[in-house]
Order: structure tokens, then sequence, then C-alpha cells
């Protein structure tokens, strides 16, 4: 049940916890306030945080997406939600989160270095490709599948699984990781230093590992076949592969397109050799030299057995963020389709999502024509005056669609529902009426006139004051006052109309001042104090709101 106040208690009690680094009792408190207040997007970020300091990324990524799903605007948010994509590897999807934030708030530092970092991780794509796929070849060769009987090894082969670079210093400290590499690659380590020694590599790189330097094992390593022309063209492209890496990283994409040209010039089978040269082209806001490489990583990709999902997927996810930045939003949607096919992600599922809500709002925009939004309103209005309110609805909500800055055409709107007695519908639409145009006083009038409908008298009071500090001569506010002052004196004590005033925050808030409740107390026990306490100007006015409310009877005070 809706209660914002033990919401506010409750997350008080977060903010505290989470200070205090106890982050599951600031996750238990965060509930507690959601459950009391489903609807702030404040508490979803805040206990995203708090799943995120726990490592708990997918919860951190659920909560950041609700966030935004509640308030789009909140750009927060974004960091949270590109935070928890970044770490649980989705860095496609990471991309996109901190490029929507930064549409929002360009000058954010959080989020461009998220940016940066995700595009930094995108091409640190595993040399070995998929998890799965090294498991597979690791388990198929009888050597490497012994290893796994040894917990020491498995510890060190997921250490190596969670971050690649530790490959080298297990190789230098485990002879078996040398048997790992070759099987992963098809590379030999012995041909490799061979070749190097020989000159054939050119200048070797800083750090690079000599067989020398490699402890020699306490017993024979199993020998490794002589590399096929296919694997040196391999080990070539990766090379390359690696140097085009190194440049994207440092943010010279001419270099990075150049390294991965050769790459696949070298082995032109390895479909993220392409898509990374599609990552530079984006960089550089080359759009169609980008989806050329996707379209050329999906061809070769398609002709692998057997077929890798993960790697199209990527492929057309890839051409899909392409389209995206074009504004090409429904040639993207139809690109997240083709790798929902391939892997049905929640990321892409999401992303699509996305993609989805800028195409609604491109083709909302695209129909703007605040002229013809003018012919409807008048059509409108015509047909308002003839009393067909439903034919004077239609207009007015094409009207709206041409021209959605149109103040006069939501109140319009407002006034054909109130017809219909659509009194909830009629004040959403005064309220974004008085949105566009805070000084309409006929605006404030008609929501006063629907507040008084729904006997929310303490509201329309508010109102009809408020029309009337605009235009002190308003004849509907007047009117409205003087029948709304009446209507609180002498409508009978309603106990629904007083457990709906409850629901709002400003009764609340009265109710819950201390001086209030002194006042109160004091009055329950002797009634002639309240007139000594109503000569506070805020004493008065709050009684006052009360008494409007249906919270307090016109004879107690």
């Amino acid at each position: 049940e809706m209660d914002l106040e033990k919401a506010k208690a409750a997350s008080a009690i977060a903010k505290e916890a989470f200070a205090k680094k106890d982050y599951a009792l600031a996750i238990k408190s965060y509930t507690e306030a959601i459950s009391f207040d489903p609807k702030d997007h404040i508490l979803f970020s805040n206990r995203s945080a708090c799943y995120a300091s726990l490592k708990e990324y997918q919860d951190a990524l659920d909560d950041a997406s609700k966030c935004l799903e509640l308030q789009p605007g909140f750009v927060r948010g974004y960091g949270r939600k590109g935070l928890a994509e970044f770490f649980l590897k989705k860095y496609d999807a990471a991309i996109e989160t901190y490029t929507k934030g930064l549409e929002l708030d360009p000058n954010n530092e959080q989020l461009k270095e998220g940016l940066e970092q995700a595009k930094a991780a995108i091409q640190e794509d595993s040399l070995f490709g998929g998890q799965q796929e090294i498991m597979a070849k690791l388990m198929a060769d009888p050597v490497t599948k012994e290893y796994f009987n040894d917990p020491d090894f498995v510890k060190k082969m997921e250490l190596a699984q969670a971050n690649p670079q530790l490959m080298v210093q297990l190789m230098q400290s485990d002879p078996r990781f040398m048997k790992i590499f070759n099987v992963m690659t098809g590379i030999s380590m012995d041909e490799l230093v061979k070749g190097a020694k020989e000159g054939k590599e050119g200048k070797e790189e800083p750090g690079t590992v000599h067989m020398e330097d490699i402890p020699k094992p306490s017993h024979p390593a199993a020998s490794s076949p002589p590399m096929t022309e296919e694997q040196q063209a391999k080990a070539k492209g990766e090379e390359e592969k690696a140097k085009g890496n190194a440049a994207y990283k440092d943010k010279k994409m001419e270099v990075a397109i150049e390294h991965y040209s050769e790459a696949i010039k070298a082995y032109g089978n390895e479909p993220l050799y392409y898509l990374n040269k599609a990552l530079a082209y984006l960089e550089m806001k080359k759009f169609e030299d980008c989806l050329k490489a996707c379209d050329e990583a999906l061809e070769v990709a398609q002709k692998i057995v057997p077929r890798p999902f993960e790697k199209i997927a990527k492929g057309y996810n890839r051409k899909a963020l392409c389209y995206t930045q074009m504004g090409n939003y429904a040639e993207a949607m139809a690109s997240y389709d083709k790798a929902l096919l391939e892997v049905n992600d929640s990321t892409t599922r999401e992303a699509k999502r996305n993609c989805e809500m800028l195409h609604k709002k491109q083709e909302e925009e695209k129909y703007i024509d605040p002229a013809k939004g003018e012919e409807h309103k008048e059509k409108g209005n015509v047909f308002y005056k003839d009393g067909n309110y439903a034919s004077a609805l239609a207009e007015y909500n094409e009207g709206i669609k041409r021209s959605p800055k149109n103040a006069t055409l939501f109140l319009n709107r407002a006034l054909a529902y109130m017809k219909l007695t659509e009194n909830e519908k009629a004040l959403l639409d005064v309220e974004k009426c008085l949105a566009l145009d805070p000084t309409c006083a006929k605006a404030y009038a008609k929501r006063g006139n629907i507040h008084f409908l729904l006997k929310e008298y303490h509201k329309a009071i508010d109102d009809y004051k408020k029309g009337l500090a605009l235009e002190p001569t308003n004849e509907e506010c007047l009117e409205g006052s003087e029948k709304t002052t009446q209507a609180i004196y002498q409508t009978p004590h309603d106990e629904e109309r007083a457990k709906r005033s409850l629901d709002d925050p400003e009764i609340r808030a009265i109710l819950m001042d201390p001086r209030i409740q002194q006042v109160l107390k004091e009055a329950k026990e002797s009634p002639s104090s309240i007139q000594a306490s109503m000569k506070d100007p805020f004493i008065y006015q709050a009684i006052q709101k009360l008494i409007a409310a249906g919270i307090l009877g016109t004879k107690q005070y």
C-alpha cells in the first residue's frame, strides 16, 4: 500500500546503512521503501548502487533499468545501468547506455569515463573465442583433459578465463599452460620462438616471452605438431589485431583500421577482425564503412561450421548500433531481431526496446505540424459547440499529435473529457496545459472545477486562488471559490473523502508537523484552546486546509 512517509523513513535507514557500507541492510531497507512507493525512480537507482557494491551486477542492472523505465531523463540512472552492463561484460549495451546518458548531459565526466572504459573493453575480445568453445577444445584433447583433475590447475584456469592477460604469467610458472595455449590456438610456442630467433617476426616487442625465460617442466611436456599454414596465418592475424586494439585504445582510429585490414589480409576467416574494424569506423562516424565491415563479418561467420551464433549476433548488434547512431531506427530494430534469432539475449532485447522508443519519438517528431494542429483545434471546437464531444475529442487528439506544445489544445481536450465524465483524464490534460503555460487563469479555473467534482475541495480552493492571482476578475474562479467554500461548510463529514485526502502528500505533511500535532492534542483536551492557536497564520492556514480536505469537521473548529 502506498505510504510516502514510511517510504521516506525506510530510505533514510538505507542511506545511513550505505554510508556505513552495510549494503545488505541498505538493500533490505530500500526494498521496504520501494514497497511503500514503487514509483520513486531514485529508490531503484540507490538500490542498484547497493547491489553493485556487493558485485551483484545482474540485480544492479535490473534496478537501473527499472529506474530509467520510471524516469528516462534521470542521468544518474544511465551511469548505474552502464556500470552494471560493463561488469556483466555486456560492453555493446554499456556503450549504448553511456551514449544515451551523455545525450542528456554531455559534460558528465562519470559517463564519459564509463564510455571510454566500455569501448576499450570491447576491443579485448578473447583471443581464443568464447568460453564454451575453449572448454570444448580442452576437454576434447586427451592431454589437457587430464589437467582438470587437478583442483590447483582448475583454480588457475578460472583466473586465466577471468583475466586473459594472466596467461603469459601462468605459462612462465606452470608449463601445462603452454599446452593449453597450443590447444586453444593451434599455435606452438616453440615454433613462435624459433621464428622470432630467425628474425621472421622482425623487431621484438617489449615484454616478449623467451623459452629460456620459462622454467623447465619437471616432467616432459606433450610435444606439439608443427604449425600449419592456416595456423601461421591466424597467428599473424592475431598479432595485427592486437596492434589494432592498442591503436584503438589510443584513439588512433585510422591506424587501428590499417592493422585490422592487415589482420583480415593475413587470415580472413575470423569475423572479429571485421567487427573490430567496424567499431573503429563507427567511432569515426563513417557509418557506411562500418555497415560494410559488419556485412563482411557476417558473410564470413555464416560459412563457419559449427555456426558461431555469438559472433553472428555480435555482427547484427553492431549493425544495429550503427543504424541507431544514424537515426535509422527501423533498420536498427530489424538488425536486433536478427541478432535475437542467433542469441536470445536480455541485453539485446532491452536495446531493441530502447530503439523502439527512439523510433516512436522520431515518428512523432516527423508528424509535428503546428499549422495542421491549429486546423484540428478549430474543427474540434465546432464539434464541441454542437455537443458532439466524442468527435471533438478525436480532433483534439490529432491536433495534439501535430502540435504537442499547444497548451490550448490540451485545455480544450480536457473540457471534452469533462463532458464525457472522464475527470481523471481531464485533470491530466489541464496539468499538461499548465506545464506549457503556467499563466493560464482559465486552466486553473477548470482544474478547480475538476477537483470540486472529485470532492477534493482543498485542492479546488487552491486552484481558484491561483487563478485569481493571475486574473482577479475571473468569474469562473470567483464563482468556483464561493461554491467550494459553501460545500466545505455544508457537506456532512464523509469518511471516504477524508481517507482519500490522506493520499495527498501536502495533507500528510501537515498532519506530521509537530506544531499541528500539538495544537490538535491541546484542542482535544481543551476545545477552547484552538482559538488562541488560530492567531498564528501558519496554524490558521493548516487547520483551514484540513477542514477543506474533510479531515477535520467544521463544527470542531
